[in-house]
């Protein structure tokens, strides 16, 4: 509309079209009326193109899931999931929830049907197997299709571990009350294009000396992880999938009056140890450790050192500032006491001991 009045307010100045309406008023008339037709079916024609509510055919999304040669689908079948991804308003990819949910045949296949295409939004595939996350790539619906077909790829398995290695150790070290938490987040890297299976040649990882309140954080993207502990030394039973995995713990180690010593031993180069704590806490000191300056970590800024590339395999570092129990305050009050009273007592035998003789 606002198009339609702005053409016929220019075609009111314009000199020759008065001078042609003056002359043939029934032909100016005719040719107004088509090019005001003309202009409202430019201006409304991409809106009628590009209309988001033009109904859209629905499409039938369908694949198989291929597990490794030797391994069976489930007699009940798979769960497979149809995803929706967006970008959010900070141009993030958001999951948007599952579109669908379908169970595979014996032989893997698996249909979605009456699917409604969203040409913006990407999509993906996925299933659990051995309580594992596997999916497809990102894809996305294209005008004009009616059947997509995408299969889930489920990796072999293997036992060689000379193909897993550790890329990162991250020490994550906190203030407590006359103590310290440390959460370890081991980075491994899988260059194989299978699943490595540690279950039956494990993995170790030592710990440190005085370590107590061991605890073993589960991710909720994959199967727990199975483990055990023997003289300090984490065992580690799991299934590594390609690409990286990390496998994440904590634990607690006690400071005497405000500081500790620490010291650790890696089966790797010290390069690859990263220390991090919280900044205005802690202090760490030690020569085998560079300062790399600051980092933030879920909205808290943490002072970061990298380790040094060296021949040793033993980190030691001392962790001072730590606050400090009243408690132990008053265990040496008392220890100091108890010397003193006996140290009197010792005094006062000793005197009568002396006089006895004489």
């Amino acid at each position: 509309m606002r198009a339609f009045l702005s053409l016929i307010t220019a075609l009111d100045k314009i000199s020759v079209f008065s001078f042609l309406c003056a002359q043939r008023k029934k032909h100016s008339k005719l040719l107004v009326c088509l090019i005001c037709l003309l202009a409202c079916f430019a201006s409304a024609s991409p809106d009628l193109v590009y209309s988001e509510n033009l109904p859209q055919a629905e499409m039938t999304v369908k694949g198989q899931i291929r597990l490794p040669s030797g391994e069976l689908i489930p007699e009940e079948g798979l769960n497979v999931v149809l995803l929706k991804l967006v970008l959010n308003a900070e141009g993030q990819v958001t999951p948007v929830g599952p579109q669908g949910r379908v169970k595979t045949d014996s032989k893997g296949n698996f249909e979605f049907l009456k699917v409604n295409p969203d040409y913006r939004a990407g999509y993906q595939l996925g299933t659990r197997v051995d309580g594992k996350l596997y999916s497809t790539k990102v894809f996305f619906f294209k005008a004009g299709e009616k059947q997509v077909e995408k299969d889930i790829v489920i990796p072999g398995i293997t036992t060689d571990i000379n193909k897993l290695e550790i890329s990162q150790v991250s020490l994550v070290i906190e203030s407590g009350l006359s103590s310290v938490t440390v959460t370890e987040v081991l980075s491994f890297y899988n260059s194989s294009p299978d699943r490595i299976d540690t279950r039956h040649r494990s993995l170790v990882h030592a710990l440190p000396k005085s370590m107590e309140n061991f605890t073993m954080i589960q991710s909720s993207s994959g199967p727990a992880i199975e483990h055990q502990i023997d003289d300090r030394i984490l065992i580690i039973n799991h299934v590594f999938p390609p690409g990286n995995t990390q496998i994440i713990f904590h634990y607690n180690i006690g400071a005497w009056f405000g500081s500790l010593n620490m010291q650790r031993e890696f089966n790797h180069s010290l390069d690859k140890v990263s220390v991090f704590t919280p900044s205005g806490q802690l202090q760490i000191k030690s020569a085998q450790l560079i300062f790399f300056g600051k980092q933030k970590m879920h909205e808290t800024d943490f002072l970061a050192w990298k380790g040094k590339a060296s021949d040793s395999n033993k980190l030691k570092f001392k962790i001072s500032n730590v606050p400090v129990d009243s408690l132990e305050y008053i265990v040496i009050s008392g220890i100091i006491l108890l010397l003193l009273f006996l140290s009197v007592i010792m005094f006062y035998r000793n005197r009568l001991m002396m006089r006895d003789r004489i």
